[in-house]
Parts: structure tokens; C-alpha cells; sequence
């Protein structure tokens, strides 16, 4: 996240700071280019997101929240079909029971 905030050398609250670097990501094709540095972002606004929805109960962000999990799906690799991924979160929970 430091090299994110070098690079867009803006200092500001945690969403505040997301909805900037979607802006910077949306506007810069050239962003795109830098693999690591596009998941890095993609990742940041992941976390961020989630820290305030869960750890901060910000009920109004859940929307964004949702969709930041599917970018980092995206991003993280090729989608698989819906029943490959359901099958997945099953046997994830099933280790839980």
C-alpha cells in the first residue's frame, strides 16, 4: 500500500483513498500494464473494503464490498464456472463443521 500512496501522493481516509485509486486505475491504462502493481491495487482496495465492512460495520459499503471480492477473483485467476466455484466454498465450509 506505501508504494500505491508514493505513487498517487495523496493522504487520505481509507475509503476516501480507495475511491482514488479507482479513479487513477480507471484513467490510467498504462496502470494496467504493471501486473503487480494492478494487483497490489486490486488487493488494497480488497482489504480496505473489508476492514470496513467487517471490522468497522460500515453496512453502507457491503455493495462495494461484494464486488471487490469478485475483481480480486478476477484478477487472482480465470473464473471458473459457477458450479466449480460453489462446489469450492462448499468444501471450504465443510472443513469448518
Amino acid at each position: 500500500m506505501e508504494r500505491l500512496k508514493a505513487l498517487i501522493g495523496r493522504n487520505e481516509d481509507k475509503v476516501d483513498f480507495v475511491s482514488y485509486l479507482i479513479t487513477i486505475i480507471l484513467t490510467n491504462k498504462e496502470f494496467y500494464s504493471d501486473e503487480i502493481l494492478f494487483r497490489d491495487a486490486v488487493e488494497e482496495i480488497y482489504r480496505t473494503l473489508r476492514s470496513e465492512v467487517v471490522d468497522n460495520g460500515r453496512k453502507d459499503l457491503i455493495g462495494a464490498y461484494e464486488k471487490a471480492v469478485l475483481l480480486r477473483a478476477v484478477v487472482s485467476g480465470p473464473i471458473e464456472s459457477t458450479d466449480k466455484l460453489l462446489l469450492e466454498i462448499k468444501k471450504a465450509l465443510i472443513r469448518w463443521e
